[in-house]
């Protein structure tokens, strides 16, 4: 059967139905009724209806198409992907983001939901999942605060280990500023995590962490080793009362719990794969999901929201300051003593130094794997004082 009104039904008919409801002398369920279309089809109409008479163009006004069986058809390779994302487990929501992503047509999660029923592909439906928490109230600024928070989930399959994905996103904005997937939730991992953020979107004021041990100093002195890292840049390290008091990045984490098993699954990647051919595929889907999902309760997307605050001046963030500290800080510090010959032994290695034997140095682990060895640990009041490094200039 034709869903368009102007292919099923006669053109005074409607307009007289029209006629009634601006009359009021029937119900708009009884238009709905006689019409065969919801309330929102009916105003719509209504409204363009109301526009024609007014201009004096009633007797010539006949009702335009809605979508229906006018939408183009997807195409073979679409209706491909769509059978083989189903067939993984992909939902319907990100089934028509990666439509978008990968093919540029926009469907939505309401035309892949109708078509795979049609196809008998429908995806097995999971059990019903714990809300995440209670929603908190929202920052008015982008960077004032930055929500972030760790799930360890079996992102590769049921049958394989189990990683941490970190996550983090701007409160004001609801745009995620870091995504990834780690080996191990440790030091290491949240200072490339926080300092690939900032390099990419500058300093926020605050973030808002939970009370997980490697926050709390539970952990070989964590909250020294990472916190005073952001303070050091004055980036406030915000422990909440409750896991609940995040609950935006909560429900993230369940955005990619439902993303990316299946999504790994359909593109072959395994948790033998390269970390940071890992990651890019995730900071792929993370920008499309930035620019391209409309966000609920935002009302527009992500990176639209970040773009109308910062336009109205509603932007805290700070520029990565350009100072001689910042690769040190985001560094691994290992206190060392110089021994005999002006050398520094470490990790089965050995490092030539101009230091006097017997004296106290620091040694720099950086993120890129080189090594620096300084007199000190970071300190404003000073210039780093290098006795080695083998970081390329």
């Amino acid at each position: 059967m034709k869903k368009q009104i102007g292919s099923r039904l006669g053109l005074p008919h409607v307009h007289d139905v029209l006629k009634q409801v601006c009359e009021q002398t029937i119900s708009v369920e009884q238009a709905c009724e006689s019409l065969g279309v919801g309330k929102s089809r009916l105003y719509t109409l209504r409204s363009v209806y109301l526009k024609a008479r007014a201009a004096g163009k009633v007797e010539v006004w006949c009702p335009g198409v809605s979508g229906g069986n006018h939408a183009p058809p997807w195409g073979e390779r679409v209706v491909t992907f769509l059978r083989s994302a189903i067939h993984k487990g992909y939902n319907y929501a990100f089934a028509a983001s990666e439509v978008d992503r990968l093919y540029g047509v926009v469907l939505a999660r309401s035309q892949v939901r109708h078509w795979a029923i049609r196809e008998g592909i429908c995806p097995v439906p999971k059990p019903p999942r714990l809300p995440a928490h209670l929603r908190r109230w929202q920052r008015q600024a982008v960077g004032e605060l930055w929500q972030m928070d760790a799930t360890p989930d079996y992102w590769f399959g049921a049958e394989e280990p189990s990683y941490p994905l970190l996550d983090m996103l701007d409160d004001c904005s609801r745009l995620q500023v870091g995504c990834a997937i780690y080996r191990h939730e440790n030091v290491p991992a949240y200072l490339h995590f926080f300092h690939d953020a900032f390099m990419e979107y500058g300093l926020p004021l605050e973030v808002y962490v939970d009370q997980a041990g490697i926050f709390t100093g539970n952990k070989e002195d964590s909250v020294t080793r990472i916190g005073q890292r952001l303070k050091f840049y004055d980036v406030s390290f915000v422990v909440a009362n409750t896991p609940e008091a995040k609950g935006k990045v909560e429900r993230i984490h369940q955005v990619w719990q439902d993303r990316l098993p299946p999504y790994f699954a359909l593109n072959g990647v395994t948790p033998s794969s390269d970390l940071e051919d890992v990651n890019r595929h995730i900071d792929a889907l993370r920008e499309h999901r930035n620019r391209r999902e409309r966000h609920r309760e935002l009302g527009m997307t992500p990176q639209t929201a970040w773009d109308e605050a910062t336009a109205q001046g509603r932007n805290k963030l700070r520029p990565v300051p350009k100072e001689p500290w910042w690769n040190y800080v985001w560094s691994l510090w290992h206190p060392v003593t110089i021994a005999v010959g002006g050398r520094v032994y470490f990790a089965q290695d050995s490092f030539p130094t101009q230091g006097i034997p017997g004296t106290k140095a620091v040694l720099y682990e950086h993120l890129d794997g080189t090594i620096s060895i300084l007199r000190e640990r970071p300190d404003k009041k000073k210039l780093p004082v290098v006795l080695f490094t083998n970081r390329p200039r």
